[in-house]
């Protein structure tokens, strides 16, 4: 089959469901994706996780890139912000984490954690603690990790927009939204 230079992967006939184009561009470029993922610094398996998301999405949007001789471009650039977005997700620690740690704190004795030292103050602290830990499992994936992200405060709303694939208006509301489930799940009035 002569190559078109206008599509030399044939990333158009593999979005109109071509198995065998769609096989070409996955032999071609998905072990340079998986090392790339690598390079952020991420394992085997979150590697794997970040190029099945990178062919999700390239599935999904890749009718909007303009020029298919720009497909390498855009599997190099979706690869390394997916897999930075991923590793940022995995090094920050989940607010239920540092909730524990101000906890414990509380209970050796550290009063910067707002909890005194009698021990009905501690009992409460800790059902509490269970409680929100319980709940926050309880909450869909979306919603921890909305909650996760915007914990952190080095975090700008552009970024966690980014990272959720949405639009900054949107990161209020859901926020709103995510916590109201946290409460209730938890029983917090």
């Amino acid at each position: 089959m002569a190559v078109d230079n206008d599509d030399p992967w044939r990333l158009r006939t593999a979005l109109d469901g071509d198995a065998d184009a769609w096989a070409s561009i996955v032999d071609e470029f998905g072990g340079v994706m998986w090392h790339w993922a690598r390079s952020q610094g991420l394992d085997r398996s979150e590697a794997e996780d970040v190029v099945q998301t990178v062919w999700f999405r390239l599935a999904d949007r890749g009718i909007n890139i303009d020029d298919p001789r720009r497909l390498p471009g855009w599997l190099a650039i979706t690869t390394k912000r997916e897999a930075q977005a991923r590793r940022r997700k995995l090094s920050r620690a989940s607010p239920i984490e540092d909730l524990e740690h101000d906890y414990e704190s509380a209970f050796s004795g550290d009063d910067s954690a707002g909890v005194g030292h009698d021990p009905e103050d501690a009992v409460v602290a800790s059902d509490l603690r269970h409680r929100l830990a319980d709940a926050y499992w309880k909450l869909s994936e979306r919603c921890r990790e909305l909650l996760t992200l915007v914990w952190d405060p080095a975090m700008s709303y552009a970024a966690i927009a980014e990272t959720l694939d949405t639009t900054v208006g949107a990161i209020g509301p859901m926020r709103l939204r995510c916590l109201e489930r946290l409460r209730v799940t938890a029983g917090v009035t």
